[in-house]
């Protein structure tokens, strides 16, 4: 199944919400998706058997629309800029998440694992910043001495409000949500794909 933006925001918001039925409004309103175009889209999820509809809208088989994201959609096809900080990536994470404290950010990848449960000591920070947000965070970056770099060991992706959905903050520092975080790590590879079956596994506990 070919999955565009659109499907994309709503997906996100039912693998969110797995555990809830959401009204058609709603689910439109959640997802910033126009009311017409998410009937559209729930009636082409429920024909391939990855939601239902009765008495409102839920992904009965969530797994299967999470598996299909995780395939589809690639961490790296988002627009990112790189920067060099010297410190370790752990106190990187704390630093960068106290620079940011007023700034709509979350981790993600091995950073947003050693937040919520650690599995591989990241050797690089990874998090999505709004791309409005990107010359802002960037001066406030160099402002505390970490500098641009084509590679760098910071890498902010460039990203709109919906990939933020279900994202919180865990232990003073915002991480991205458990569904966006599997799709992440899937999509990363090597590594990535062991760290996403401890997230699924977080995700059927939750």
């Amino acid at each position: 199944m070919m999955i565009n933006k659109k499907t994309q925001d709503i997906a996100r918001v039912l693998l969110n919400e797995k555990d809830k039925k959401l009204k058609l409004r709603e689910l439109s309103a959640k997802a910033g998706v126009s009311l017409g175009m998410t009937v559209k889209i729930v009636n082409a999820l429920e024909s391939c058997g990855q939601l239902e509809k009765k008495k409102g809208i839920r992904a009965v088989k969530w797994k299967k629309l999470l598996f299909a994201l995780a395939y589809a959609c690639s961490i790296e096809e988002n627009k990112k800029i790189e920067f060099l900080g010297a410190e370790r990536a752990q106190y990187l994470i704390k630093k960068i998440g106290n620079l940011l404290r007023n700034e709509k950010y979350a981790f993600t990848l091995f950073s947003a694992t050693e937040i919520i449960s650690p599995y591989v000591a990241p050797d690089k920070v990874h998090l999505y910043i709004l791309d409005k947000d990107k010359e802002k965070i960037s001066k406030l970056l160099v402002e505390e001495g970490i500098a641009p770099a084509e590679k760098g060991n910071i890498i902010c992706y460039e990203v709109d409000e919906n990939h933020f959905y279900g994202s919180k903050e865990v232990r003073g520092v915002n991480v991205i949500s458990l569904p966006q975080l599997y799709i992440d790590l899937v999509s990363y590879g090597g590594r990535g794909e062991e760290a996403a079956e401890h997230v699924l596994r977080l995700m059927e506990n939750v």
